[in-house]
């Protein structure tokens, strides 16, 4: 018997019934490769004796900005086809804003399935004492639905990302602009280090030095250091 499609109402089910028991403590890193270990708990619909244990790994990349509308499902390398309908369900209601994409797979290799014959809450609550014994900072553990779980953890995967967004973005812009810096012409460094150094020692030479910034368009490239000195 064919597979029904799932519909917005089993999205909507699959992210209000998606609990993190327990978050990574770290966050996702903006310029290399992260591993999350999850386990994912839910409970077989035919069976509410049963509990199927999911076991993986959620890699991901540095990320890059972009708008909503050009999320791929291309990225959900491993991700059933209900993850991908999930993801063109959010495109069409994703605000015209400026996020940061991660791209991101669900290991096939190291996934594994168990189903073991105890109710969902006895799991449930031996699992959170393993976590709590031998804590892993990368390591996630999951209640969700059985039907369609890969959303589940597309959820997972989307909080991680909504956690890590303030610092990623507030290091990504220091090194864009340190990159920027270092590809400045000599000149215009050593002009705007000595005014600087000058605007230190005198205080009253502040406004000069933002009217030089401002001149040269590099304002936004140097404004943390600028402003440390009104401080």
């Amino acid at each position: 018997m064919k597979k029904p499609t799932p519909t917005e109402f089993d999205f909507v089910y699959a992210v209000r019934n998606t609990e993190i028991l327990h978050a990574p403590q770290r966050i996702l890193d903006p310029f290399n490769q992260t591993s999350i270990e999850y386990t994912l708990l839910t409970q077989p619909m035919d069976n509410p004796h049963q509990t199927c244990i999911r076991e993986g790994t959620l890699q991901t990349f540095p990320p890059h900005l972009l708008l909503p509308g050009n999320l791929s499902t291309q990225e959900l390398e491993g991700f059933g086809p209900e993850a991908e309908k999930y993801l063109n369900f959010l495109q069409t209601r994703a605000s015209q804003i400026r996020i940061l994409r991660y791209s991101y797979r669900l290991r096939r290799e190291t996934y594994r399935e168990t189903i073991v014959n105890e109710p969902l809450a006895l799991v449930r609550d031996q699992a959170k004492e393993r976590h709590e014994q031998r804590p892993n900072p990368y390591a996630a553990l999951v209640q969700g639905v059985d039907e369609p779980w890969d959303v589940c953890l597309l959820h997972l995967f989307m909080k991680l990302v909504q956690a890590s967004v303030p610092k990623a973005l507030d290091a990504l812009d220091r090194r864009a602009k340190d990159q920027f810096k270092e590809h400045l012409p000599q000149d215009n460094r050593q002009e705007i280090e000595r005014a600087f150094a000058a605007a230190r020692q005198d205080t009253t030479l502040i406004p000069q030095l933002g009217k030089l910034l401002k001149e040269k368009g590099l304002f936004e490239v140097y404004q943390d250091r600028f402003f440390a000195l009104l401080d």
